[in-house]
């Protein structure tokens, strides 16, 4: 920078403006090209934290439905029904306390039932709609939230009926 004072130019130590202006383009650049990476990254790690989430609430659903013969909801597992438990920490559900739906109930299944990376629910759907046939499934609405029967590809969920 340069200053005229008493009638002479003097240099002053510091950044001209055309210096500032590339230090700031190569720090927007560097950004633009991290923050994609930054992000697939994060959608990743919560996809692996909601099927975490999915085999621990499948193996207590499976452990429920040997000791009962039912889903959750009170459902006879060997029967097709239509009836999905929205809510897995509730009684109806059977996993951490159980009424009068679930003879020969030894649980807790669960210690607790977490909400997905979203802040939503897992769910029961014991005719969730696969490739057009029904399967029940463990699963969550995924980062869209999009809820109830809606059959969408972000959905993440695992097959009760694959389940061992």
């Amino acid at each position: 920078m340069r200053f005229r004072i008493r009638g002479s130019i003097q240099r002053v130590p510091g950044w001209t403006m055309l210096e500032m202006m590339i230090v700031v383009l190569v720090i927007g650049v560097i950004v633009a090209v991290a923050l994609p990476g930054t992000r697939y990254v994060r959608n990743k790690t919560l996809d692996s934290q909601a099927r975490a989430d999915l085999e621990l609430l499948a193996s207590g659903i499976s452990r429920l439905a040997w000791d009962t013969g039912r889903w959750p909801g009170g459902l006879d597992r060997s029967v097709a029904g239509d009836a999905e438990t929205w809510d897995l920490s509730s009684s109806n559900a059977g996993l951490l306390t159980a009424n009068a739906l679930f003879p020969n109930w030894k649980g807790p299944y669960l210690s607790s039932v977490p909400l997905d990376p979203w802040r939503s629910r897992y769910f029961f759907d014991p005719d969730y709609r696969i490739g057009g046939r029904d399967y029940p499934v463990v699963g969550s609405f995924g980062p869209n939230r999009s809820g109830p029967n809606i059959y969408d590809t972000d959905n993440i969920y695992i097959r009760m009926d694959q389940y061992k």
